[in-house]
């Protein structure tokens, strides 16, 4: 079986900068994924990518995909199943294939949990959205709801009442989970209202959203809400069961990480999403997984990091 220098796992920001880093210190490299952008491929607007000047998420990936093709980084369309420690090297198990690498890398498992109401998928990147940090300079003078009773939907109105003209919390319970704090600052805002018990039935519009449809949990009343724009935030699903047992996790099912991208297995890196490192945005997944293809070629060469 052949072997690589570096196995890259996850074809988002983090998976595609480490491949490049990686290749540009000449190390055989595998990038295993079924697409090129992950998560920003379902982004319709992206204005907070450094150096990019462009708009769409298909657009950055076009971008990613050049950069690969500029290094000549092996990519291969294909599902990582599961990492293997063989010896001082590893196996990645794929649904189509097996390969081996010297060190892996892994950046690809996470996702924003979903509401699976209709209108949802359709509008995904049209109006739905699970990222306020990334889009909320785009909600001024418009109307928004923040689905979610927890911190996450909390920091996300807060910031979205900056912007938005209106921002309706919705959530399916009477309480909020979110810190007391947080939930009394946002309280204070005018241009905030809470809409309790309301669960979410679909999401509708026409070429964008503009109606939230909600069922009262007490009366069984239906509302519909005119909004421009949904905001999930109801928390992210992490499926790291490829490298189970074989790196310590955190209670929320991430990687845990070293400033140099390390887990608790040698040899094995990981970066983005998936890791315990907070700051969930594209940009800093880039930058975890150059650092994490410059610990991989530090760990081949045997080199201690340069402090």
């Amino acid at each position: 079986m052949e072997v690589y220098d570096v196995i890259v796992i996850g074809g988002g920001p983090a998976g595609v900068t480490a491949a490049v880093f990686a290749r540009r210190k000449l190390l055989k490299t595998l990038l295993i994924s079924k697409n090129v952008g992950g998560q920003v491929l379902l982004t319709d607007n992206i204005e907070n990518y450094t150096g990019y000047e462009g708009r769409t998420g298909t657009g950055l990936a076009d971008i990613f995909e050049r950069q690969l093709q500029s290094v000549s980084s092996e990519v291969v369309s294909d599902a990582a199943m599961e990492v293997v420690k063989d010896g001082d090297a590893f196996r990645v198990k794929c649904e189509e294939g097996e390969y081996r690498g010297r060190t892996v890398i892994a950046t690809g498992g996470s996702s924003a949990k979903m509401l699976g109401v209709p209108g949802e998928e359709r509008y995904f990147g049209s109006g739905v959205c699970v990222c306020a940090t990334c889009d909320a300079p785009m909600t001024r003078n418009k109307d928004v709801a923040v689905i979610g009773g927890g911190n996450s939907a909390f920091q996300s109105a807060e910031l979205l009442a900056r912007f938005a003209k209106k921002v309706y919390v919705v959530h399916r319970r009477g309480s909020f989970r979110a810190d007391a704090i947080i939930v009394e600052r946002l309280r204070k805002a005018p241009n905030v209202e809470f809409l309790l018990g309301k669960t979410v039935l679909e999401i509708k519009g026409s070429a964008k959203v503009e109606v939230l449809r909600v069922r009262d949990s007490a009366s069984g009343g239906e509302t519909e809400i005119p909004v421009q724009k949904v905001f999930v935030e109801i928390g992210r699903e992490v499926k790291l069961d490829y490298i189970k047992g074989l790196v310590k996790m955190n209670e929320r099912g991430q990687a845990i990480v070293d400033r140099l991208q390390s887990t608790s297995c040698k040899g094995l890196f990981a970066a983005g999403d998936i890791t315990d490192l907070p700051y969930g945005q594209a940009i800093i997944a880039s930058g975890q997984g150059a650092v994490a293809g410059l610990a991989a070629y530090d760990y081949i060469m045997g080199n201690a990091c340069q402090i």
